[in-house]
């Protein structure tokens, strides 16, 4: 990323961060931060076949693909402007795949701000998802938005932790994002059964010493950020679940759900299951992954 886009808001443009509110988004949120935007588009190489020598480009391929390109971040830009006229605005358009022109972008960025198919997670699998690509490997926040999402509904930030060390950064850009827009949030954390995760549905049980112990130590990690954003009228709900499960239910009429992600290997996500890929699949709000550092 050129030092220049660094702490930039990248967004992801193409027609449905354009329908929705990921573009919009992005120039509200430059504006309460004082933060340039960087707008990318990526237009996937088009070949019909290979040829003796080198792959078969249909003539005037790449003028059309740039063309459609920057018709799309002009689009964007006068969006962005629309919301946010003193925001500065850069553009960067290149052929490439758009999951690695996004990632070399947010490089140093701020975070990024991505529109979503919406496609469900059995497509997503198949067909890859450039939203929960990035966010698995993009070392900074990364926001994904709902095409059908309404934008503003200021029913508030929900933001789902674990009790642990992890919770901390993840804590911190939810109480950020409500202090700036001047929403509630509210904190959600399930306390595991272990016979829930053997048989992949929510089990009862007596947990009311784990729930106990859970919830002072998640209590411990918001003081300090209730401290930091006395602005922020926040609570806290800890009850027994699956976080795959009740995350995304949790978060159905918020402004934004807060997730954090580890990011480990592609083998290790396999075994051990993403709670922020399971709440990209199904959550009908915007999304934030925010990256923890794995244990």
């Amino acid at each position: 990323m050129n030092t220049l886009h660094r702490g930039s808001i990248v967004v992801g443009v193409d027609e449905v961060s354009l329908a929705g509110q990921a573009v919009r988004w992005a120039g509200e949120q430059a504006a309460l931060e004082g933060r340039r935007i960087l707008l990318v588009r990526a237009e996937s190489p088009v070949t019909t076949g290979w040829s003796t020598h080198a792959m078969d480009v249909p003539l005037g391929t790449f003028t059309s693909q740039r063309r459609h390109g920057e018709e799309l971040l002009g689009r964007a830009h006068d969006h962005v402007h629309a919301v946010a006229p003193d925001v500065e605005v850069e553009q960067l358009f290149d052929v490439t795949d758009p999951r690695t022109l996004i990632l070399r972008s947010a490089e140093g960025a701020h975070l990024v701000a991505l529109g979503s198919r919406g496609r469900g997670p059995l497509l997503s699998h198949l067909l890859g998802s450039v939203g929960v690509g990035v966010a698995r490997r993009a070392r900074c926040p990364v926001v994904v938005h709902r095409p059908s999402h309404p934008g503003r509904v200021h029913a508030g930030v929900v933001v789902a932790v674990d009790a642990t060390e992890d919770a901390i950064p993840v804590l911190e850009f939810g109480f950020h994002q409500a202090s700036l827009r001047g929403l509630p949030l509210r904190v959600v954390h399930y306390v595991m059964d272990p016979r829930s995760a053997l048989v992949g549905v929510p089990m009862v049980g007596d947990l009311s010493a784990q729930l106990e112990e859970d919830e002072l130590a998640v209590s411990e990690a918001m003081a300090g950020m209730r401290e930091r954003y006395p602005d922020v009228r926040a609570t806290v709900r800890s009850t027994p679940g699956l976080a795959e499960h009740d995350v995304a239910t949790a978060a159905t009429r918020a402004d934004l759900l807060v997730v954090g992600t580890h990011q480990r290997p592609a083998a290790d996500r396999l075994l051990v299951g993403s709670v922020s890929t399971a709440v990209l699949e199904h959550a009908t709000c915007p999304v934030a992954v925010v990256p923890v550092r794995s244990s």
